[in-house]
C-alpha cells in the first residue's frame, strides 16, 4: 500500500512518496469497455491504489509540498515524458498528468455512426481532462493552468483537440512537437484494414476481435502503418483551430522549454 493519500472528487487516491515528490501511477479514469466503444467515465468515491503502474491509468506526479490552494501549473502529457529532457527538474514545481489514449485501429478508425470529426483517441484525452478539471486542485495543481504536450501522433491529437468544435477551455496552452497526421483519408485506405483484419469493419464485430484475438487487431495495425503510416484524427486545417493564445508546434520535445511556456 501507499504512503500517502489524497482525497478528491475521484475518491482517496494511495500513492507513494520519493526522490522528493508524490507519486500516483495509476489512477483510473475510464470504466471497462469495449476496444472500439466510446469511453465513459468512471463512477466516482472509489478508494484507488495508485501504487503500481496501469498502462491505461493516469500517472500523476506532484511535488512533496503540493496541497490544495497551492496551485501548481499543470503539465498534461500526451507522449512519454522519459523522452524529454529536464524532466527531473521540472517536477518540483509542477503537477505533472501522464494521460494514456487508444492509438491505432482502437483510437482511430472511424464508423459511420460517428459524428463528424469524433475519434476514440481523441475522446479519451478529452475525458481526462475533464477528471482533471474536477480532481487536480486536491492534487495541488491549478485547473486554470493546464498546458498539453504531445509529440508526433499525440501532437496531432494535442492540435485537434483545439479544434472550435472540440476546445472546451480545460487547458491554456499546447506545445506540439512535430505533429504527424495521416497522409491520406482513412477511406482510400479502409480496404486495406478490412483486408489485414479479416473481418466486417462494424463496432461489434471488431470489439469480439479485439476480446478474442487483440494479437491480430496489434499485427493487422502494424503492417497497415508500415505501408500507409498512422491512423490518426483528420482532415486536419488550421483555419479550424480555437483562438487560443498559446498554442506552440516546435520541431522537439525540450521539457525544460516546456516548464518556461508553461508557467
Amino acid at each position: 500500500m501507499g504512503d500517502t493519500e489524497i482525497t478528491c472528487a475521484a475518491g482517496t487516491i494511495l500513492g507513494r512518496t520519493r526522490g522528493g515528490v508524490r507519486e500516483f501511477e495509476s489512477v483510473p479514469y475510464l470504466a471497462p469497455a469495449g476496444a472500439f466503444d466510446d469511453p465513459v467515465p468512471l463512477e466516482q468515491g472509489l478508494l484507488i491504489d495508485a501504487t503500481a503502474p496501469h498502462p491505461r491509468a493516469l500517472s500523476i506526479i506532484t511535488p512533496t509540498g503540493a496541497r490544495p490552494g497551492t496551485d501548481c501549473p499543470v503539465v498534461v502529457w500526451l507522449c512519454d515524458p522519459v523522452g524529454a529532457t529536464g524532466v527531473a527538474d521540472a517536477q518540483h514545481a509542477f503537477v505533472q498528468v501522464r494521460v494514456p489514449h487508444r492509438s491505432g485501429f482502437e483510437g482511430f478508425m472511424p464508423f459511420a455512426a460517428d459524428p463528424i470529426a469524433h475519434f476514440r483517441g481523441v475522446a479519451d484525452v478529452a475525458e481526462a481532462l475533464h477528471w482533471i478539471q474536477r480532481n487536480i486542485e486536491a492534487f495541488g495543481g491549478d485547473p486554470t493552468n493546464v498546458t498539453v504536450v504531445g509529440a508526433g501522433e499525440d501532437a496531432a491529437v494535442a492540435l485537434w483537440l483545439c479544434r472550435r468544435d472540440h476546445y472546451a477551455g480545460e487547458f491554456r496552452r499546447v506545445w506540439a512537437a512535430n505533429p504527424v497526421f495521416p497522409r491520406a483519408p482513412y477511406e482510400k485506405r479502409k480496404w486495406a484494414a478490412r483486408f489485414l483484419l479479416s473481418a466486417p469493419l462494424t463496432r461489434d464485430k471488431l470489439n469480439e476481435l479485439a476480446r478474442d484475438r487483440p494479437g491480430r487487431v496489434a499485427r493487422s495495425y502494424r503492417r497497415y502503418a508500415k505501408a500507409f503510416g498512422p491512423v490518426g484524427p483528420q482532415p486536419y486545417d488550421e483555419a479550424e483551430l480555437a483562438d487560443l493564445a498559446h498554442v506552440r508546434v516546435a520541431p522537439t520535445l525540450d521539457a525544460v522549454e516546456i516548464a518556461r511556456f508553461a508557467r
